[in-house]
């Protein structure tokens, strides 16, 4: 360290830590993924990255000592992840949720977590497209009633298309708006949306009507969840929501499961309250193998993974690896989900002392 100012460590001595939670690689420790953008970390004098050894559904603070950014997967960071915890200055979440991190805990710990929203819009909206078109065309039915050789059955099982029908949206961010943008072709007749944050100018530039939550459950023959899991929206859609909508409408959840009241959403479902639903998330994944919703010819089920591509994860790799190398460099990264941490003394302390360093690598003092 250079002595007279501990704020300027020495280049050659200082080393800025990434750290990747370990469900990023297979047990095998090999990346399940092709591309996280790991090629940005390359060439920058006193940055390594490496990846936890161990997996845990919640971080333990011996996990996460001595990482300057922990770039994260699946697992919670709670109050006691962070307990002891002084050195971490970012965490970067791949996807848009961060409903598995604590950020007033966070916050209060100096540390800014920052969200890969860029990286998540096209995959997700193709997503729920996919869905619309394959409920409609009871894409999974048939595939079922072929593979058991009921061939003629499969036949009598007439779809509905998306053309001339209404498509409400629970969220109007952006993954819904490039939704609406990929369902439009399909000569939908109407694009509703409830959501109580979102602006009518937004809205008009869509040609989307904003209406109440009932209304669009009403009218709607595609009801999307397209909002974030908060206090406010958990148990949004349930037994009373499900008796408003169309015993001919379809739900389509590609957003977080708690949002929707699993029991009542499966009463509706054997009830026929409503006709079918594409689920991509639950109130508790792994899904259980006894839920009822396995056993339904009206549902589509996948594991909270419909949007994983490669383009998906190369692209909220180099988002999140790009908001590591602002750290290092001294810089708030974008997309910060605690902004009240940009200015707390701890975080403004961490992001001083790496500008220091970078700098002197730079040869910039």
């Amino acid at each position: 360290m250079n002595g007279s100012n501990p704020l300027i460590p020495d280049p050659e001595e200082e080393s800025f830590r990434i750290g990747f939670s370990a469900d990023f690689c297979d047990e095998e420790g090999k990346l399940v993924f092709p591309d996280i953008g790991l090629s940005v970390l390359k060439g920058h004098a006193g940055l390594s990255h490496e990846f936890l050894k161990h997996y845990r559904a919640e971080y333990t603070p011996d996990m996460l000592a001595g990482y300057d950014v922990l770039i994260s997967l699946k697992p919670k960071i709670t109050a006691q992840s962070l307990q002891g915890i002084s050195q971490l200055c970012a965490v970067g979440r791949c996807g848009v949720g961060y409903d598995n991190v604590d950020l007033d805990a966070c916050t209060e710990h100096g540390i800014a977590v920052y969200i890969t929203p860029a990286g998540v819009v096209r995959p997700v909206a193709e997503s729920i497209l996919l869905l619309v078109l394959a409920l409609s065309h009871r894409l999974t039915s048939k595939d079922r009633l072929v593979r058991q050789g009921r061939w003629a059955e499969s036949t009598q099982r007439l779809g509905r298309e998306p053309r001339d029908r209404v498509v409400g949206t629970i969220g109007l961010g952006n993954i819904a708006c490039e939704a609406i943008h990929l369902l439009r072709p399909l000569d939908v007749q109407k694009f509703v949306a409830f959501d109580p944050f979102t602006t009518p100018e937004r809205a008009a530039k869509l040609d989307v009507e904003l209406v109440s939550l009932e209304e669009l459950l009403r009218i709607s023959d595609y009801v999307l969840v397209n909002c974030p899991l908060t206090p406010e929206t958990r148990g949004l859609l349930g037994k009373a929501q499900f008796a408003q909508m169309k015993p001919d409408a379809v739900l389509i959840n590609t957003a977080r499961g708690p949002i929707v009241d699993e029991a009542a959403l499966i009463e509706a479902l054997e009830t026929g309250a409503i006709a079918g639903a594409a689920l991509d998330v639950f109130e508790q994944e792994p899904l259980s193998p006894t839920s009822p919703l396995i056993s339904m010819d009206n549902v589509i089920l996948t594991s909270h993974s419909i949007a994983w591509t490669e383009e998906l994860f190369r692209d909220m790799g180099r988002i999140d690896c790009l908001g590591a190398l602002a750290i290092y460099r001294g810089m708030a990264p974008q997309n910060v989900v605690n902004p009240n941490v940009l200015s707390h003394p701890l975080f403004l302390e961490k992001l001083a002392r790496y500008k220091s360093a970078y700098m002197a690598r730079e040869g910039m003092q």
